[in-house]
């Protein structure tokens, strides 16, 4: 059954990514993501500079954290730890701040999007070139 599914979606295009689209889907999503980012952290400016530190510090660590979901030989292990942190992101800033909904709203269903289509770019199909790559590189390092 799952043959015939993968055939349809390789006919309508929707089969396995070449690794340049591979590459295309992964640099896209975290431009875009990125410039979606800084326009809904809009709000922040009424942080004092502390607070605004540490909002950035912890954002910091989920937007690495989503870019080693595609970048490291422990994809699993980072998509399962980036989707609690995405998760949990407003109520720790509030713990870490002292404070309630820091956090502009849009903030975290931006987190949570770009890390499910990073998940899925990740483990989405790809043709035998990209496996045989990424593999020599997994071993790597």
């Amino acid at each position: 059954m799952w043959k015939k599914f993968g055939g349809v979606f390789g006919k309508t295009g929707l089969g396995k990514m070449s690794s340049d689209e591979y590459q295309a889907n992964l640099n896209g999503m975290n431009m875009f993501f990125g410039a979606v980012l800084g326009f809904v952290l809009t709000g922040t400016e009424t942080l004092n500079n502390w607070q605004f530190g540490v909002v950035l510090t912890l954002l910091s660590g989920i937007v690495i954290s989503i870019l080693f979901i595609s970048n490291s030989r422990h994809r699993v292990a980072y998509a399962i730890y980036t989707t609690v942190l995405v998760l949990s992101f407003p109520r720790m800033a509030d713990l870490v701040l002292r404070a309630h909904d820091v956090i502009p709203g849009k903030v975290q269903p931006t987190l949570i999007v770009w890390t499910v289509m990073t998940i899925l770019v990740e483990f989405w199909g790809r043709e035998n070139d990209q496996a045989a790559s990424t593999a020599g590189s997994d071993q790597s390092g």
